[in-house]
Protein backbone atom coordinates (compact mmCIF):
# COMPACT_ATOMS: atom_id res chain seq x y z
CA UNK A 1 0.00 0.00 0.00
CA UNK A 2 1.26 2.85 -1.04
CA UNK A 3 0.99 5.56 1.76
CA UNK A 4 2.21 8.70 0.11
CA UNK A 5 1.37 11.88 2.44
CA UNK A 6 0.01 9.75 5.55
CA UNK A 7 3.78 8.08 5.66
CA UNK A 8 3.93 9.32 9.12
CA UNK A 9 1.31 7.17 10.32
CA UNK A 10 3.34 3.91 10.53
CA UNK A 11 5.27 5.86 13.12
CA UNK A 12 2.13 5.90 15.49
CA UNK A 13 0.96 4.95 17.84
CA UNK A 14 2.73 7.19 20.28
CA UNK A 15 1.79 8.94 23.43
CA UNK A 16 0.03 12.36 23.05
CA UNK A 17 0.76 15.25 24.93
CA UNK A 18 -0.34 18.44 25.57
CA UNK A 19 2.11 21.31 24.98
CA UNK A 20 1.29 24.48 27.27
CA UNK A 21 2.91 27.84 26.02
CA UNK A 22 3.12 31.33 27.48
CA UNK A 23 2.81 34.46 25.72
CA UNK A 24 2.86 37.89 27.74
CA UNK A 25 -0.70 37.77 28.30
CA UNK A 26 -2.03 34.42 27.81
CA UNK A 27 -0.92 30.62 28.10
CA UNK A 28 -2.13 28.14 25.41
CA UNK A 29 -2.51 24.67 24.99
CA UNK A 30 -1.84 22.45 22.19
CA UNK A 31 -1.92 18.41 21.32
CA UNK A 32 1.60 16.82 20.29
CA UNK A 33 2.30 13.57 19.00
CA UNK A 34 5.67 15.03 16.69
CA UNK A 35 7.81 14.44 20.07
CA UNK A 36 11.22 12.33 20.23
CA UNK A 37 14.03 12.05 22.47
CA UNK A 38 17.63 13.55 20.96
CA UNK A 39 20.11 13.26 23.41
CA UNK A 40 19.82 11.50 26.63
CA UNK A 41 23.24 12.78 27.94
CA UNK A 42 22.35 16.13 27.00
CA UNK A 43 18.47 15.69 27.91
CA UNK A 44 17.39 16.93 24.53
CA UNK A 45 14.12 16.52 23.11
CA UNK A 46 12.49 17.24 19.34
CA UNK A 47 9.13 18.29 18.90
CA UNK A 48 7.96 19.28 15.80
CA UNK A 49 5.23 22.13 14.89
CA UNK A 50 3.52 23.76 12.42
CA UNK A 51 4.67 27.41 11.78
CA UNK A 52 0.65 28.25 11.11
CA UNK A 53 0.56 26.99 14.87
CA UNK A 54 -0.36 29.65 17.82
CA UNK A 55 1.97 27.78 19.98
CA UNK A 56 4.61 27.92 17.33
CA UNK A 57 4.47 31.86 17.87
CA UNK A 58 4.69 31.69 21.41
CA UNK A 59 7.70 29.11 21.79
CA UNK A 60 9.76 31.50 19.04
CA UNK A 61 8.96 34.34 21.97
CA UNK A 62 9.68 32.60 25.15
CA UNK A 63 11.72 29.62 23.87
CA UNK A 64 9.96 27.67 26.81
CA UNK A 65 7.28 25.03 27.01
CA UNK A 66 5.85 22.15 28.98
CA UNK A 67 4.72 18.47 27.77
CA UNK A 68 1.97 17.30 29.73
CA UNK A 69 0.51 13.61 29.79
CA UNK A 70 -3.16 13.68 30.64
CA UNK A 71 -5.01 10.08 31.22
CA UNK A 72 -7.16 8.71 28.13
CA UNK A 73 -10.17 9.42 29.80
CA UNK A 74 -9.42 13.29 29.17
CA UNK A 75 -9.69 12.29 25.40
CA UNK A 76 -12.25 15.17 24.56
CA UNK A 77 -10.22 18.03 25.72
CA UNK A 78 -6.85 16.36 24.23
CA UNK A 79 -8.79 16.68 20.89
CA UNK A 80 -10.21 19.64 21.64
CA UNK A 81 -6.67 20.94 22.10
CA UNK A 82 -5.26 19.92 19.07
CA UNK A 83 -8.19 20.56 16.79
CA UNK A 84 -8.88 24.60 17.74
CA UNK A 85 -6.87 27.27 17.54
CA UNK A 86 -5.39 29.27 20.44
CA UNK A 87 -5.44 32.46 18.35
CA UNK A 88 -9.35 32.02 18.71
CA UNK A 89 -10.22 30.25 21.58
CA UNK A 90 -8.91 30.56 25.24
CA UNK A 91 -8.41 26.26 25.64
CA UNK A 92 -7.22 26.77 29.14
CA UNK A 93 -10.48 28.74 30.20
CA UNK A 94 -12.71 26.64 27.57
CA UNK A 95 -10.96 23.35 29.30
CA UNK A 96 -10.90 24.42 32.62
CA UNK A 97 -7.39 22.77 32.95
CA UNK A 98 -5.94 24.00 36.65
CA UNK A 99 -2.58 25.06 36.20
CA UNK A 100 0.24 24.84 38.38
CA UNK A 101 3.73 26.95 38.09
CA UNK A 102 6.67 26.01 36.55
CA UNK A 103 9.76 24.26 38.47
CA UNK A 104 12.22 25.41 36.42
CA UNK A 105 10.33 27.40 33.87
CA UNK A 106 8.15 30.34 33.58
CA UNK A 107 5.36 28.36 32.04
CA UNK A 108 2.95 26.30 33.45
CA UNK A 109 1.82 22.64 33.61
CA UNK A 110 -1.14 21.23 33.71
CA UNK A 111 -2.64 19.70 37.65
CA UNK A 112 -3.27 16.39 37.78
CA UNK A 113 -1.07 14.82 34.50
CA UNK A 114 0.38 11.28 34.40
CA UNK A 115 3.59 13.53 33.88
CA UNK A 116 4.79 16.56 32.98
CA UNK A 117 8.13 17.54 31.21
CA UNK A 118 9.62 21.71 31.32
CA UNK A 119 11.88 22.62 28.60
CA UNK A 120 14.08 25.11 26.75
CA UNK A 121 14.07 25.38 23.38
CA UNK A 122 18.11 25.13 22.97
CA UNK A 123 18.23 25.08 18.72
CA UNK A 124 15.50 25.73 15.79
CA UNK A 125 15.57 23.70 12.75
CA UNK A 126 13.36 25.73 10.16
CA UNK A 127 11.47 23.27 7.35
CA UNK A 128 8.89 24.87 5.01
CA UNK A 129 6.64 24.42 7.03
CA UNK A 130 7.48 23.26 10.52
CA UNK A 131 10.15 23.93 13.38
CA UNK A 132 12.12 21.24 15.40
CA UNK A 133 12.77 23.01 18.08
CA UNK A 134 15.62 20.81 20.02
CA UNK A 135 14.80 21.45 23.75
CA UNK A 136 16.78 21.00 26.95
CA UNK A 137 14.61 19.30 29.58
CA UNK A 138 15.13 20.77 32.79
CA UNK A 139 12.51 18.70 35.29
CA UNK A 140 10.69 15.76 34.69
CA UNK A 141 7.82 14.40 36.78
CA UNK A 142 5.68 11.34 36.04
CA UNK A 143 2.99 10.14 38.55
CA UNK A 144 4.87 6.86 40.16
CA UNK A 145 0.78 5.28 40.35
CA UNK A 146 1.30 4.54 36.86
CA UNK A 147 5.14 4.66 36.09
CA UNK A 148 8.25 2.83 37.05
CA UNK A 149 11.12 2.96 35.28
CA UNK A 150 8.61 3.06 32.46
CA UNK A 151 4.68 2.94 32.21
CA UNK A 152 3.21 -0.33 33.70
CA UNK A 153 0.75 -2.28 31.66
CA UNK A 154 -2.91 -0.99 31.67
CA UNK A 155 -1.69 2.41 32.25
CA UNK A 156 -4.00 5.42 30.73
CA UNK A 157 -1.65 7.07 28.36
CA UNK A 158 -3.24 8.09 25.24
CA UNK A 159 -1.58 6.87 22.61
CA UNK A 160 -2.48 8.98 19.36
CA UNK A 161 -2.82 6.07 16.54
CA UNK A 162 -3.81 8.61 13.67
CA UNK A 163 -7.29 10.58 12.46
CA UNK A 164 -9.40 10.53 15.50
CA UNK A 165 -8.06 7.46 17.20
CA UNK A 166 -6.51 6.77 20.27
CA UNK A 167 -5.52 3.54 21.99
CA UNK A 168 -3.66 2.43 25.18
CA UNK A 169 -1.21 0.45 26.53
CA UNK A 170 -2.80 -2.86 27.60
CA UNK A 171 -0.55 -6.11 27.62
CA UNK A 172 3.21 -5.95 27.49
CA UNK A 173 5.05 -8.91 25.33
CA UNK A 174 8.52 -9.35 26.04
CA UNK A 175 11.12 -11.51 23.89
CA UNK A 176 12.67 -15.30 24.91
CA UNK A 177 15.87 -15.94 26.97
CA UNK A 178 17.64 -17.13 24.66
Amino acid sequence: MELGENFYRVFHPKPVFLLVSKGKNKVNVMALAWHMPISLDNRIIGVAIDKENYSHQLIMDTKEFSLNLLPVNEVDKIWFSGTRTGKKVDKIKVLKFELEDGIKISVPHIKNSLAWVECKVEREIDFPDHTLFLSKVLYAWADPKYFKDCWIENSPVPLHVGKKYFAVPSKYVTPQKR
